[in-house]
């Protein structure tokens, strides 16, 4: 299997049919069974054929507004790509509210979501978003994926919650501004991996949208990571970028294997993860002087 983790650069564009030609050039040539865009990527949606310009909220709305045909042009590109595509994630009006929506398409058209469950304070405060309500598993032909929108990346007992129930790949599209919010992400796709000795992909938002205040900047570094162990990387890296770099990542393996070498490991985090519990009690504290 062939995964890319796609740091993905919004921009206004005239129209559909241009955007559909740029992502064939951009991902064609890359030939991956699947594809993952980042966070906020379906803001392109809301850009299309409108000045960059308006208050963050009319940015959710626009956005929110064109969601549907977002799906649908994902839904086109994955048949045209014969891949399965992590549409990114954008505004979604449900009847609760606007969630931040993520959305998995097969090759045949089927769509899936995942709505971001803990919400960053400018989610909550400037967009007056609202949070999901549960964690969805797809079961698929490469496998059982699993997703973490960004944030919720950086909460372990998620991405447990979906490794005990058979997850085989977590999927984490992000977006962040500053160098900081890139680091506690990547960072945490790194240690989801390593402790539930599972395969994470992070995709990140790059570039800058002046005037779009959700998207005005974003810092990104693509990466594929693993459980460092007994025939895989001694840091864990499959496949990175750098800061900013446009190109697609791509790791060719399959994340099924390293899920069987479990119980040859060097050590076994996932296996031994319910001890903790034993040692969940108030601490002792002790004075020194």
């Amino acid at each position: 299997m062939r995964i890319a983790a796609v740091p993905y650069a919004c921009r206004r564009r005239s129209g559909w049919v241009e955007h559909e030609a740029d992502m064939l050039a951009l991902l064609g040539p890359v030939e991956a069974d699947l594809i993952v865009l980042p966070e906020y990527a379906a803001m392109d949606a809301a850009l299309m054929s409108d000045p960059p310009t308006g208050t963050a909220m009319e940015w959710r709305d626009r956005a929110a507004h064109r969601a549907p045909d977002w799906v649908a042009q994902w839904q086109m590109l994955a048949a045209r790509l014969n891949a399965y595509v992590l549409a990114g994630s954008g505004p979604c009006r449900t009847e609760a509210g606007v969630v931040n929506r993520c959305w998995l398409i097969a090759p045949s058209g089927a769509v899936t979501h995942q709505d971001k469950l803990i919400l960053t304070p400018y989610e909550r405060d400037t967009l007056g978003m609202i949070g999901g309500t549960g964690l969805t598993l797809a079961d698929t032909a490469l496998g059982r994926i699993a997703i973490l929108i960004c944030y919720d990346a950086e909460f372990p007992l998620l991405a447990r919650c979906m490794a005990e129930e058979g997850a085989e790949i977590i999927l984490i599209p992000s977006c962040t501004d500053l160098p900081a919010g890139q680091t506690r992400v990547r960072q945490s796709a790194r240690a989801r991996a390593l402790e539930n000795q599972i395969v994470t992909v992070q995709a990140p938002l790059t570039g800058a949208v002046p005037g779009c205040d959700i998207i005005d900047v974003s810092t990104g570094r693509a990466g594929i990571f693993a459980p460092p162990d007994h025939g895989l990387p001694p840091d864990g890296i499959l496949a990175q970028g750098g800061t900013g770099d446009p190109a697609p990542v791509t790791w060719d393996g399959d994340p099924r294997a390293i899920i069987a070498a479990r119980d040859a490991a060097q050590v076994s985090n996932f296996a031994h993860w319910p001890e903790q519990s034993a040692h969940r009690g108030p601490p002792r504290i002790v004075t020194l002087t």
